[in-house]
């Protein structure tokens, strides 16, 4: 019996793989993105098909998320499992990671992106941190949400015994999984 929907559960359906469809007049709904939410000791990972809503913003509204249709990469042994749903609250998010839609352009303010580099467990994270102009970038991490996104971002982490870093656009961390987190100079990053 699936768990009963609440205001504060996010679902979102993955698919295991990326299927592109070869018919002429085929229009998807939404494009389908590339999804990676990573825990301590795991990676959820899929495909999805996300709307105009930003990433970072139904995270922060919600407290659960509930995956269906999930593959979840042991970091312990690197073994890969389907598994038909699971249900995480967001507080065990260290990261998150899907492409797609930048959100409402009538939303964004002025911002100056300036490089951080921070460490999470056994993940390190790397890419820019946008805040209003004249903000000390470190000062405005306490005054935003919990989720917070990088852009042009990477994450490092083991599997096994494969060191592996994804470059991926834009990274959402969990600020308050963070065990550190400092600007860097762009050649460091």
């Amino acid at each position: 019996m699936p768990p009963i929907p609440t205001p504060n559960r996010l679902h979102i359906r993955l698919q295991p793989t990326h299927e592109e469809v070869f018919e002429p007049d085929y229009l998807p709904e939404a494009p389908l993105v590339r999804f990676d939410a990573y825990r301590k000791a795991d990676r959820l990972f899929g495909w999805v098909r996300l709307q105009a809503d930003r990433l970072t913003d139904l995270l922060n509204d919600h407290e659960e998320l509930l995956l269906t249709d999930v593959e979840i990469e042991s970091l312990v042994d690197g073994r890969t499992r389907s598994v038909g749903e699971i249900l995480i609250h967001c507080s065990e998010l260290i990261a998150v990671h899907a492409s797609g839609p930048r959100g409402d352009e009538s939303l964004r303010q002025v911002t100056v992106p300036h490089p951080v580099a921070l460490r999470s467990g056994d993940y390190l994270i790397g890419g820019f941190l946008h805040v209003p102009p004249d903000s000390d970038p470190m000062a405005s991490v306490d005054d935003r949400p919990t989720m917070l996104p990088l852009t042009d971002a990477w994450i490092e982490y083991r599997s096994g015994d494969v060191h592996t870093k994804q470059s991926s656009g834009t990274v959402i961390v969990n600020r308050a999984r963070v065990d550190w987190m400092r600007v860097v100079s762009a050649e460091e990053l």
